[in-house]
């Protein structure tokens, strides 16, 4: 209990099981619409179980950075799960339920940005960088 205390988004890790049971209850639908969705409802599902359970390598960080970066903030990561769970609320009440849960866990992400007293899990961290490169932003510190 003491870890969820230092780091409540470790609360959140079980959101790719309601991505995938969300996607899976839409290819019930039969529908060309509703099975498009359930397909990407659960790869998403699949890659955010892989980001959120996993510490990502080095190699994983650099790949996420450059292709879904918003994945590194709380509120890029709230935002895009808020989406997933207003995707998901449709046909049966599944749905509902994996739909709700997705979206009130992109909500709490995005009030852990505003909050602003925990440290980003090592989930989100950005990938390193070679520790002599300098970013545009950052002079000289001599």
């Amino acid at each position: 209990m003491d870890r969820f205390t230092q780091n409540p988004a470790e609360l959140f890790r079980g959101v790719g099981g309601f991505a995938i049971a969300g996607g899976i209850g839409s290819l019930i639908k039969h529908s060309f619409s509703s099975i498009i969705i359930g397909i990407y409802e659960v790869i998403i599902g699949a890659i955010i179980i892989f980001l959120e359970i996993r510490t990502p390598t080095e190699e994983h960080k650099a790949l996420i950075h450059e292709y879904a970066s918003f994945m590194h903030s709380f509120v890029g990561r709230g935002v895009f799960y808020l989406l997933l769970g207003v995707l998901m609320l449709n046909y049966y009440t599944i749905l509902y339920v994996c739909g709700t849960v997705v979206g009130f866990v992109g909500l709490a992400y995005i009030a852990l940005n505003f909050v602003q007293i925990f440290e980003p899990p090592s989930t989100m961290q950005p990938p390193n960088t070679d520790p002599e490169a300098q970013p545009v932003w950052q002079g000289p510190t001599e």
